[in-house]
């Protein structure tokens, strides 16, 4: 069966189709504030999580030192962030490696928490100024563990490339839940 429409025009006459459908690109102002990281956004909620952050950081501290954790494992202090929620975890690093300007991380959440989600958005905080350092998607993999790939700018890879998976971290972590897992 012939209809006499090749496949050129019927591309055309799609393509005509999903642009007369589409809605209205965005302004340039709209981009710019969607490229905005979320500390940027939303200064009060952030300026609120790492206070509560800073203030994990001694108990975590205080419980690491009664337990029977080995001597060479920190943890780190991690807050999960839902729209309405903040809950304390704590995070074990599992791996740790920056080369080549690369940091690749993989860490298993705490026990008590729900390992059901399949990728936060996690900041990185610096430890001692409190300051956002960066944002990486961090993917699940196997039981509770979950692993992220980040580029790191010259001067943190290079403060950070000495750095091993038993050395106590320079950072804290803010957690947040990605809507439809990734």
């Amino acid at each position: 069966m012939n209809s006499g429409i090749t496949i050129e025009q019927l591309l055309r006459w799609r393509l005509a189709r999903a642009e007369a459908e589409a809605p209205p690109a965005p302004r340039a102002a709209r981009l710019l504030e969607l490229a905005r990281p979320w500390w940027e956004t939303w200064p009060e909620r952030f300026a609120g999580v790492v206070a509560r952050l800073g203030q994990m950081e001694v108990s975590y501290v205080h419980a690491m030192a009664e337990s029977r954790r080995a001597p060479t494992e920190h943890l780190v202090p991690a807050l999960i962030v839902n729209a309405t929620t903040e809950t304390e975890a704590s995070v074990r690093i599992l791996y740790f490696s920056v080369r080549n300007g690369q940091l690749r991380l993989r860490f298993l959440l705490g026990p008590s928490n729900d390992n059901s989600q399949l990728t936060y958005d996690a900041t990185f905080v610096c430890r001692m100024t409190s300051q956002p350092l960066f944002a990486a998607l961090a993917e699940h993999s196997t039981n509770g563990e979950y692993s992220l790939t980040q580029t790191l700018s010259e001067g943190l890879a290079d403060k950070w490339a000495g750095l091993k998976v038993t050395d106590e971290m320079p950072f804290r972590l803010i957690l947040r839940p990605v809507k439809g897992g990734g």
